[in-house]
């Protein structure tokens, strides 16, 4: 297979995820997300990244289930599910950091928990901030893994939030003067 294959797959994963940010509603934000996340799953098994291929696949059910947060059976047992998740990524994670004996493996662990977690809140504004920091754990993960154009975007994605947060935070400000 030519190598551009998964660079291109991973380039268009972070353009998604890139829009994810952009989204101004929570469910915007979470679709885009898991629709990124599944380019990503196929570019991390092209590459052999199986660590990553496998916290993504984990973090886009965990996304999925924190998008339903507010059906009466999860709402009913939040914490559970909640609980439930960032075990099942943290169980994994720990598990192929030990088979693979890389401890840079632990690195997608991190990023998966801060950005899943970020969608069990309900603010706009923290999902950002959340998902801000779990960025540079991706990072490194790509670029050790050579997935370039991941790396390239979890730069680009870190820049994205930034934007998405001024610019929120410029409408905010622009709606409060009218009051």
């Amino acid at each position: 297979m030519h190598p551009f294959i998964p660079q291109a797959i991973g380039l268009l994963a972070v353009a998604t995820f890139l829009l994810s940010y952009q989204q101004k509603k929570r469910r915007g934000i979470i679709i885009c997300n898991v629709v990124s996340r599944c380019l990503y799953i196929i570019q991390y098994l092209l590459l052999g990244a199986i660590s990553g291929a496998v916290l993504d696949i984990l973090g886009a059910i965990a996304s999925v289930i924190a998008e339903k947060k507010e059906h009466p059976l999860i709402q009913k047992h939040i914490k559970a599910f909640f609980l439930a998740c960032n075990i099942a990524i943290t169980v994994a994670g720990i598990t192929l950091c030990l088979i693979s004996k890389n401890p840079l493996d632990l690195l997608p662990i991190a990023g998966v928990l801060l950005h899943t977690g970020a969608f069990w809140l309900t603010n706009e504004k923290i999902i950002r901030r959340v998902s801000l920091i779990g960025s540079p754990f991706w990072l490194v993960y790509n670029f050790v893994s050579r997935a370039y154009g991941s790396a390239l975007g979890d730069l680009l994605t870190m820049c994205s939030i930034v934007i998405a947060m001024i610019k929120f935070r410029n409408l905010e400000c622009e709606k409060d003067e009218r009051v």
